[in-house]
């Protein structure tokens, strides 16, 4: 006789990241873990930075969040997030968090080089208009 199941769904600002069965999930919110099973009641819960884990019929996998929203309804466990990594092993969830973080730095470097060029175009503008 198989478990009871309900459907485990991150998403991201690209896409559906993660959506399958899953028999078991624990989650944080600011006052903790907490655990939604296939029984659980409807629930919404802000969650902090942190990790996510699932139990499903391979074993058990991890979901590092950026924080984001969690909705449980009608046994669909929504997450939605702006950035999150999922993995098997806390290993290799070690591996993709430090790419994801080398990701988050290159992206804002390009952002402050932007900023940067844009600052030097406004002040070239206001010299040629004052001169």
């Amino acid at each position: 006789m198989s478990l009871p199941t309900l459907i485990l769904e991150v998403r991201t600002p690209e896409g559906v990241l993660l959506r399958q069965e899953v028999n078991a999930i624990r989650a944080e919110d600011r006052s903790g873990w907490f655990g939604v099973l296939p029984s659980r009641a409807d629930v919404i819960a802000v969650l902090p930075p942190g990790l996510l884990a699932f139990r499903d019929a391979e074993g058990e996998g991890f979901v590092a969040l950026a924080g984001g929203m969690l909705e449980l309804k009608h046994r669909v466990c929504r997450v939605i997030t702006l950035e999150a990594t999922v993995a098997r092993e806390l290993d290799d969830l070690a591996d993709a968090l430090a790419r994801q973080s080398q990701r988050r730095r290159d992206r804002a470097e390009v952002h402050r080089g932007v900023v940067r060029d844009l600052a030097r175009e406004a002040l070239r503008r206001l010299l040629r208009e004052g001169a």
